[in-house]
């Protein structure tokens, strides 16, 4: 099967430092794509800078600070003089119930995945309408299909970023793409903190063809995999009185 390309293409992932962020900018850049990297870890970004190639720049950036964003943004454009893509994949996760909240992490894992979410935003749209074209990618989660046992806040977070994306796309002009990322279990930093069995998890290696395959399709959604993800939207379209007896099994 052919590949789709992203010769001549500058995009900018958020969150590159590791997991699924790591494992698209190695794909991407085997497709040709110029990339901004950026994450809060210096050391993981000149690594994996190094591991690719000098065509590309680093960006270190915390998403939590809206100031920092936005010149974090006007800095890659005036890089390289456009952003095609703009993939915001940084995530915070930390497993916990409601009954032993954690209020700090809980806030943390709000600020980056959902707030950073704003922020990036809020930075980006003003160029890509000035470029009169441009894609801009958020990552939830089918954990933000449908509440499931032990899912907050992280899931709470990406149920968010689902919506938000669906006003996004429904918002913006027809110039300016919106896609939504919804991945199933990814073998990660993050999903490493898990002691419960994964079913259907994929390597990020994986996870990042998928998404390298699906940039370029006209769909608003992209999810996988597939044999898993389908029946999460299957539990979704159910009336609440009987996902809510389903998702009680998960407890």
């Amino acid at each position: 099967m052919n590949q789709y390309r992203y010769d001549n293409e500058v995009i900018w992932i958020i969150g590159a430092s590791s997991g699924i962020g790591r494992a698209l900018a190695g794909e991407l850049s085997r497709r040709g794509a110029t990339l901004a990297l950026s994450a809060r870890r210096r050391e993981s970004l000149d690594t994996l800078k190094e591991s690719l190639g000098e065509q590309h720049r680093i960006f270190v950036l915390d998403v939590t600070d809206s100031d920092l964003v936005i010149r974090t943004a006007y800095a890659i454009r005036a890089a390289f003089g456009h952003i095609d893509r703009i993939i915001f994949l940084a995530a915070a996760y930390t497993p916990m119930q409601i009954d032993k909240l954690d209020l700090a992490m809980t806030m943390h894992i709000i600020d980056v995945n959902l707030l950073g979410a704003f922020h990036v935003v809020h930075a980006v749209l003003p160029i890509l309408k000035e470029q009169q074209k441009g894609q801009l990618v958020l990552c939830g989660s089918v954990a933000g299909y449908t509440g499931l046992p032990g899912g907050q806040p992280y899931s709470a977070t990406k149920a968010a970023i689902i919506n938000l994306a669906e006003s996004l796309r429904s918002e913006l002009p027809k110039h300016i793409q919106v896609k939504l990322i919804n991945p199933g279990f990814v073998h990660s930093e993050l999903t490493d903190k898990n002691t419960f069995k994964m079913p259907k998890i994929i390597s990020a290696e994986r996870a990042a063809n998928h998404i390298a395959d699906g940039l370029q399709d006209s769909s608003f959604e992209l999810h996988f995999p597939k044999n898993f993800t389908v029946w999460l939207k299957f539990l979704r379209l159910l009336p609440y009185g009987v996902a809510l007896k389903i998702t009680k099994i998960f407890k």
